[in-house]
This record gives C-alpha cells, structure tokens and sequence, in this order.
C-alpha cells in the first residue's frame, strides 16, 4: 500500500514538474540578427538614453529608430553613411551569458572592440507568422535598459540599470501575418552588457525584410551590399 503511494505520489511531483518546464521553456531567439551600434558621452548612457534616438545620431538624422522599426532594412538604409565607419552587420548571440551582446560585437568587427561602455545596441531580425496572433506573451532580460519594438509599435520598455543572464520581464504583442519587424535596443552604462529575448508563440525568424529580397547564397554580397556576414 504504501509503495503504490510512493508511485502515486512519485508520478505526479513528475507531471508537476513537466507542467513547469513546459512553461518556462521558451527559447531565446539566437537570430542571425542585423546589428547597429550608437555611442553616447561618458557616463550617459543606459537607463538615462533608453528614449533618446541613438540611430538618428549615428546617421546624421537619416535613419531613424521609427524607421527602422516600421519598414525593417531596406537597401536605403543599408547604404547611408553611419558615423565611425559602422556598418549594419549580420551575426547570432548567445542565449546564455551576462556580456552576450560585448562578445558578439567582438566576434563581428563591429565597433572599436573590448570592453564597450555607454552604447546602445539594435538588434533587428525578420519575425514570419502563418497566421495573426496577437497577445503573444514576450519575455526579455537585459544589462542594461531594454526598448523593443514590433513593427512599429513600442511593445516593451525597461530604463533600468542591471544586470542579466535570463529572461526577466514579462510582455505582450501582436503579430500579423507574414512578415513582421522585431527592434531591440539594449543600452549599456558599464560593466556586462546582455540581450535575451523570446516569445511564446509559433514564429520563424529571418533576414528576409520586405524591403530586401534575399538572393541565392552565392549572391548576398551583392544583394546586402555593405552589410557584413560575420559568423
């Protein structure tokens, strides 16, 4: 009798725990992202700069976060001068680590390398859905202060300075069908610098911006054209 208890019990602290799993397994989106780089003066950045348009800056006012956010990247503005040389550059982060965002700019090229502070990155990536979904649960943790996008509406926002090596806040939003434009900001006062963001939904992630029809392998040079494919 008390063995078949033991068994009873046994099997459903195991589907209690499958149950748990099942909830929190969400996986990060790794990408490949498209990835832009803003500095800010010393000892501005983070939570102080989460509004301020990092984008604007870097391209003498050509490209603007909203843009971006709304139509993706387009050959447009894949071709406009950005301060210090940066270019939009392709490459995948780390679902794990507290300085996934330093490590990937290092492994890239893109930036003047080591360890960066007082900057804001943006991540952008193409979101493709079968079907409208809306309410779609997000997670995201950031080091520091976190801005998300989708499409062109604001989703998430978190101006905080601190740490992160997991998901942290909680969020909704809506997708449409077929393609959708995924923005993530993530600004960095000092010390580790992270981004991990995922969503609770059946989702394929891409390149593929409508603004920018993507050509067979053996042409992407020529097709992204200044954009580099780091990984």
């Amino acid at each position: 009798m008390f063995k078949n208890v033991y068994r009873i019990g046994f099997i459903s602290l195991m589907c209690v725990s499958l149950m748990v799993f099942t909830a929190d397994a969400q996986d990060k989106i790794t990408g490949p992202w498209m990835w832009m780089i803003a500095q800010f003066p010393a000892g501005t950045g983070g939570a102080a700069v989460t509004d301020k348009d990092g984008l604007d800056e870097q391209s003498n006012g050509k490209v603007t976060e909203e843009d971006i956010a709304k139509r993706g990247l387009t050959k447009k503005f894949l071709n406009v001068e950005y301060k210090d040389d940066f270019e939009w550059t392709e490459g995948e982060i780390p679902a794990t680590g507290g300085n996934n965002i330093n490590d990937t700019l290092a492994r890239i090229g893109l930036g003047p390398g080591g360890d960066l502070n007082d900057y804001c990155s943006y991540a952008v990536i193409n979101v493709k859905s079968s079907k409208a979904q809306n309410d779609v649960t997000g997670r995201a943790g950031s080091d520091d202060s976190i801005k998300i996008w989708v499409n062109e509406d604001v989703v998430h926002k978190n101006p905080v300075n601190r740490g992160a090596g997991d998901f942290q806040d909680t969020f909704k939003a809506d997708f449409k069908r077929g393609s959708n434009v995924l923005m993530v900001k993530v600004c960095e006062r000092g010390g580790g610098w992270s981004m991990f963001v995922g969503f609770d939904a059946d989702l394929d992630y891409n390149l593929n911006f409508a603004g920018l029809p993507v050509e067979p392998e053996a042409k992407l040079t020529t097709q992204w054209g200044k954009v580099k494919k780091s990984y």
